[in-house]
């Protein structure tokens, strides 16, 4: 099993992506991942590639070439995801380049699942026109801009729901330290929202046996 991960592949996107991706706190779903770029990484990101070798393989090349995409076996992959830059200084030209790939891709292999990184809102409306595009087969478009206005246009309504659901969905470890014999632990509210942090939301699937029941 295997995800292709490609786009705006730098150190701190590689980074930021494997620290949550591989965290410890996931169950061990043994997926190897699956980097894509054009251009050869430099000294610190091969660094880190090295450091994860065991689950994370880097191939130069482009999804909008047939051959490349062939090489990192697409067809086969769980699922595709395209990061974007979200420090560029064109959201519009982000966003087109990162549809055109979504074209090349699908019109590779139309079934394979697709997860974008948009810029702007109104662009998620041009995926719509790429025939084997499917919102039901988890085909899905993360709109950064939608994000952070809904974020804080909610931080209105309740103030500080745009930092508990930030914390909520990522994955951070919080290792409760153990005061010393002489030492007096505080109740600090640095301590209760370290160990609100490390709270995170998981998917699960519950049996049939549990229809009906109600909460105690």
């Amino acid at each position: 099993r295997h995800i292709v991960v490609c786009g705006h592949i730098t150190l701190e996107s590689v980074s930021n992506f494997l620290k949550d991706f591989l965290h410890k706190d996931r169950d061990d779903v043994n997926v190897e991942i699956v980097f894509l770029h054009n251009i050869s990484p430099n000294l610190e990101l091969e660094a880190l590639f090295k450091r994860h070798f065991t689950q994370v393989e880097f191939y130069q090349g482009s999804v909008l070439n047939p051959h490349d995409l062939a090489r990192v076996k697409i067809e086969a992959a769980d699922a595709c995801l395209i990061l974007a830059n979200k420090y560029c200084g064109d959201p519009d030209a982000e966003d087109a380049s990162n549809i055109m790939r979504v074209i090349s891709i699908k019109n590779y292999h139309p079934r394979i699942r697709v997860i974008t990184q948009m810029q702007q809102y109104h662009n998620k409306a041009h995926l719509l026109n790429i025939p084997s595009w499917n919102w039901k087969e988890g085909d899905d478009a993360i709109c950064l801009a939608e994000l952070k206005l809904g974020f804080i246009a909610q931080s209105c309504l309740a103030p500080g729901l745009s930092t508990m659901l930030a914390n909520l969905f990522s994955m951070r470890s919080y290792i409760k330290r153990v005061p010393l014999p002489h030492q007096i632990e505080e109740d600090t509210w640095q301590k209760y929202y370290l160990e609100g942090v490390s709270n995170e939301m998981y998917t699960e699937y519950l049996s049939n046996a549990f229809t009906g029941l109600s909460f105690p």
